[in-house]
């Protein structure tokens, strides 16, 4: 399916499952382009979200706008393989960019995103906000009282930036991000990259893991039904792995950097334990073959 905005952009957690749903809901309503409406609606089935918050400030529900939505645009009878996007959705992407620039946010969150559509204020979503008795001018003011009073949401992206990663590293996270964002989980956590380092080929922490007898049916279980302890986001981790490369020798933090200072904090500790590993093994195990090279 093709995604809405390039990988490079800065957009947190949040945002990107918003734009996951955005798709997803044109899709289920088998209409041919993906639009502003459908990201308003994406927004507002993100749960957790700063955007969604707002929304439902505003009295909105999903039942009433999927409703309003599925009255925009006549169904197709065959879709095809990826739903363009619309020009005012385009409109309101570059928008909510701008947005996040003039309040000096680094990430784009799903605030910037309802900034944005009221900044575009064209397509499926002020048709959608008048069918709700509502104006693009009260969303805007909801938005910007929302980005006023609530921390921003979590930005992955500068940690990934502070943490100097090797670009298998990146492949990595991105991995960890990206079943995140299927998912639909609330973070990306420190489940979510013991399971991309244990899925990466390409590096020794799959060997490394399987040689310390992971349960990897159980992890992909986790997956499945995520527990508190696998949703732990995993900033500090990729924080604290930068130290661990500085310790090594290394300017750049490498996979093996990551899956050590994984197997160091507390709540990496208690889940790799859950999943039959001994901590302690695992990182005289990744210390070896870190001296090793």
């Amino acid at each position: 399916m093709k995604p809405l905005i390039p990988s490079s952009n800065r957009y947190t957690h949040n945002a990107r499952r918003a734009l996951a749903h955005t798709t997803a809901l044109a899709r289920a309503l088998r209409h041919p382009a993906v639009d502003s409406g459908h990201l308003l609606g994406g927004v507002l089935h993100t749960t957790g979200s700063a955007g969604q918050q707002a929304l439902y400030a505003m009295g909105m529900s999903e039942a009433v706008v999927w409703n309003a939505l599925n009255q925009l645009y006549p169904q197709m009878q065959e879709l095809p393989d990826d739903i363009p996007n619309s020009s005012d959705l385009n409109a309101a992407l570059a928008f909510a960019a701008d947005e996040a620039a003039h309040h000096g946010d680094s990430a784009l969150g799903t605030e910037h995103l309802l900034l944005g559509i009221t900044r575009a204020n064209i397509g499926g979503a002020p048709v959608l906000l008048r069918a709700l008795k509502l104006s693009s001018d009260q969303l805007r003011r909801r938005a910007r009282a929302t980005l006023e009073t609530t921390a921003r949401e979590p930005d992955l992206q500068a940690a990934k930036r502070n943490a100097r990663l090797s670009e298998l590293s990146r492949r990595v996270i991105g991995a960890a991000e990206q079943v995140a964002v299927e998912r639909d989980h609330l973070t990306v956590g420190v489940g979510h990259l013991l399971w991309a380092l244990a899925q990466e080929e390409r590096s020794a922490t799959a060997a490394l893991l399987r040689t310390a007898s992971l349960d990897e049916t159980g992890l992909v279980a986790l997956l499945d039904a995520p527990s508190e302890l696998f949703l732990v986001g995993l900033e500090g981790v990729m924080e604290q792995s930068l130290e661990q490369a500085t310790r090594a020798g290394s300017h750049y933090t490498g996979t093996e950097h990551l899956l050590l200072t994984l197997a160091a904090v507390p709540e990496g500790i208690a889940l790799v334990s859950q999943l039959g590993v001994d901590a302690t093994r695992l990182r005289r195990a990744v210390r070896a073959h870190l001296n090793a090279l």
